[in-house]
């Protein structure tokens, strides 16, 4: 596309000026213009050489076509009709004959021409309907297809959500109860700990309780035994002094009683002992008659008291009450004790 500068657009006025011996006019570089004005030889003459259109022309004169006329050095043409001088004929253009009259037949032939193409275009507008109208199936059928994978790719990622949102309250859950269950444990470990401890410091205690005893057991046994030797002592010096005489008998017998209870008091310092031997080293020993007796005692037996009693035991040890671990092992023993009687 060729850019007309105002020095190109005078250059080319003057050209036609002396090509034409006139300067241009509006209808000159206008072939519709000059067209409508029924004057087709202006349109001709344009169209021999390389000319600038109107619009170009008055661009870079402020949209006046005269005004680049008279930047050329050239006078514009007056508005109206403009009369020839004498002598001078409009230019030697071919103008287009007139047309004859046409015959009815030829009409009908042309008609019949034109039906038949018009019948053509109808027949392939049809075909392009037609195809048209596949092509508008096919995308249906491919707007169905589409919509149902679209219906199954959303049904897919509900279903993704939703199990995504299961397994994230499922974490949840775990976590929270792996937490709780953490907390249970070490709560009931510390709780044991504290037991075991507290377990540690009584039976401490009862172990320097137990030698407490046992040294005062022991004491009590050396004294008995002694109190035996002397009373054995004074027996054997009663047996010396029988012979002096009957009025001594009442102090024999005295001595005599004295005698037993000391060994009675022995024996039982001796029993307290290994007792608390026992308690102490864990060492077993076995029950005398008196307790035996004392744990046949009249009372319920078989396995149902036996539970009973052991549910008991568990549940004073549980407490840490070492009176009712007491009576709740006595219990045990003698349930057993019945229970074994009278198998």
């Amino acid at each position: 596309m060729t850019r007309w500068s105002r020095e190109s657009i005078i250059e080319k006025i003057r050209e036609w000026n002396q090509s034409y011996g006139e300067p241009p006019c509006s209808a000159d570089w206008n072939p519709s213009l000059a067209r409508w004005r029924a004057q087709e030889w202006r349109a001709a003459r344009y169209r021999e050489g390389i000319w600038p259109s109107t619009n170009a022309a008055k661009r870079p004169f402020g949209g006046s076509f005269d005004a680049a006329v008279r930047a050329a050095g050239l006078a514009p043409h007056r508005s109206g009709p403009r009369r020839r001088p004498a002598g001078a004929a409009r230019p030697d253009v071919e103008q287009r004959a007139p047309m004859a009259p046409r015959s009815v037949d030829e009409a009908l032939v042309e008609a019949s021409e034109r039906v038949r193409d018009a019948e053509r275009r109808a027949a392939a507008l049809e075909r392009k309907v037609e195809a048209a109208e596949r092509r508008a199936e096919r995308t249906e059928d491919q707007l169905d297809d589409a919509r149902r994978r679209a219906r199954r790719a959303g049904e897919r990622e509900r279903r993704a959500r939703g199990a995504h949102e299961r397994v994230a309250v499922a974490s949840r859950e775990s976590s929270l109860a792996a937490t709780e269950t953490v907390e249970l444990v070490s709560a009931d470990a510390d709780a044991r700990v504290r037991a075991a401890y507290d377990q540690a410091q009584a039976a401490a205690r009862d172990t320097h309780e137990a030698r407490r005893a046992a040294r005062a057991a022991e004491a009590r046994a050396a004294d008995a035994e002694a109190r035996a030797e002397s009373a054995e002592r004074l027996a054997e010096a009663t047996r010396a002094e029988l012979a002096s005489g009957a009025a001594e008998s009442a102090a024999v017998g005295a001595a005599w009683q004295a005698a037993r209870e000391s060994e009675a008091r022995a024996a039982a310092a001796e029993r307290r002992s290994r007792e608390l031997a026992a308690l102490v080293c864990g060492e077993s020993r076995q029950l005398t008659a008196n307790e035996l007796a004392d744990l046949r005692a009249s009372g319920p037996s078989g396995p149902a008291v036996l539970a009973l009693a052991l549910r008991g035991l568990h549940g004073a040890r549980s407490a840490g009450d070492r009176r009712a671990l007491t009576e709740a092992l006595g219990e045990v023993a003698s349930a057993a004790v019945r229970w074994r009687d009278q198998l």
